[in-house]
């Protein structure tokens, strides 16, 4: 089954909530997707947060 990540589970995924970190692991990579809107938001929240670098980086790495 493939997974298609909306802005809110990645942020999740992120900040460790909900169990998503666990379960994510347990997936295989190429069973996750995520839209270009998706990364769109994401920069854009980081950009627009109090720490800038720190969530760039976590975009980037992600």
């Amino acid at each position: 089954m493939r997974y298609l990540l909306d802005t809110n589970m990645c942020i999740y995924w992120f900040k460790g909530k909900n169990g998503i970190d666990i379960k994510m692991q347990n997936l295989d990579i190429d069973d996750i997707a995520v839209s270009a809107v998706t990364i769109g938001e994401l920069l854009y929240g980081a950009y627009n947060s109090a720490s800038v670098d720190k969530n760039l980086s976590r975009v980037r790495v992600f």
